[in-house]
């Protein structure tokens, strides 16, 4: 992984796993792989708690949050960098400790920006400085992220340092910022989940406050559901990418920018890795990995060579589009140049 050679270390250091097992002398390296050489790969690998997830060596598409049930040995052995299991690999004696802090604490891991404009600016919470974050813990639990020492009321007012960041609480227990929205038109009657009522009048719906608490039915809160439910800002750098088409293929954590996938085919976007194609096909000299198969880096190598189209990656949703303008793109308005966006025939374009 570090190609320099000023450091020197094992797959193990990294990984985790058991560097005593050796592949069977008389097995060659090629599919398929007699059972005695899955038997000894089965022993030196770290085994996932949901297999079905990892067919492969590849990431895993749309992994998301499932990857918060794997244990933090797998998670290791799969990607050191992964910020649960990072201050064990990345961040260990003599390497990045600080670094690792740091990232554990960005806005690429937490995303409070987004979530803390949204609750305040739609009146879910009074605080106009953010209060909740998305981390981690090695054991995959929501985490509270806390400044030691924590700042004065003037840092926090001057440069926006925060005391800490929660974990969203559940939507379930959210509580409207304004209950009298249900009085709006309609509001007849309690519905039924699930169960429509065809006698509901267009614009008019038969909603209405119910009879049990603050919490419950139209009393939750539109933007705790949305933050939960929606992917505007996701997956940030505690998942992977759903590496499952072009510009989405990454990896979590350190990881996520330092190891580069095949995502662009512009030499523009992104420079010497473009002529890897945008696939996210490997490149490597390992026999062991199928070069025809989606979800691998170009090369097992870290870089600080890191190409705009790894930031572009997560840097294309709504309000996080800075390397887009860096790219020479402007936000579309939804109506100039509209006619070739939404053509009168459709058009089925593939991933080339």
């Amino acid at each position: 992984m570090h190609p320099s050679g000023t450091v020197r270390l094992g797959c193990t250091d990294c990984h985790g796993g058991d560097a005593t097992t050796h592949k069977p002398a008389d097995v060659p390296n090629q599919r398929p792989y007699p059972p005695a050489y899955v038997e000894a790969k089965n022993r030196a690998h770290v085994q996932p708690r949901l297999p079905e997830l990892w067919p492969s060596s590849a990431n895993p598409v749309q992994s998301f949050a499932r990857l918060n049930q794997e244990s933090p040995e797998f998670i290791r052995f799969v990607n050191p960098g992964d910020l649960r299991v990072a201050s064990l690999s990345c961040g260990s004696a003599g390497c990045h400790g600080e670094v690792v802090v740091k990232v554990k604490k960005s806005m690429m891991t937490h995303g409070a920006m987004l979530w803390g404009a949204a609750l305040y600016n739609n009146g879910s919470v009074p605080l106009k400085n953010a209060r909740y974050g998305e981390s981690y813990s090695p054991e995959g639990l929501p985490q509270r992220i806390q400044t030691v020492p924590p700042p004065t009321p003037e840092q926090t007012l001057i440069k926006g340092i925060l005391a800490y960041l929660d974990p969203l609480p559940r939507w379930e227990i959210s509580q409207p910022g304004n209950i009298l929205r249900v009085f709006e038109r309609g509001g007849r009657r309690r519905l039924e989940v699930g169960n429509p009522d065809p006698e509901e009048e267009p614009g008019k719906p038969d909603k209405a406050l119910t009879v049990r608490g603050l919490g419950t039915f139209n009393r939750t809160d539109p933007v705790f559901i949305g933050l939960q439910k929606t992917q505007l800002l996701d997956p940030m750098l505690s998942f992977l990418g759903t590496n499952d088409h072009p510009g989405d293929y990454r990896s979590s954590g350190c990881t996520a920018c330092h190891v580069v996938y095949a995502n662009d085919r512009s030499p523009i976007h992104s420079g010497p890795y473009a002529r890897f194609g945008n696939r996210g096909h490997s490149f490597s000299n390992d026999p062991t990995i199928l070069k025809n198969e989606l979800g691998h880096p170009i090369k097992h190598a870290l870089t600080r060579a890191i190409p705009s189209s790894q930031c572009i990656i997560c840097h294309v949703h709504p309000g996080t589009t800075v390397t887009n303008s860096y790219l020479g793109y402007t936000w579309w308005d939804n109506e100039t140049d509209g006619e070739l966006m939404y053509p009168k025939q459709e058009r089925h374009l593939t991933p080339q």
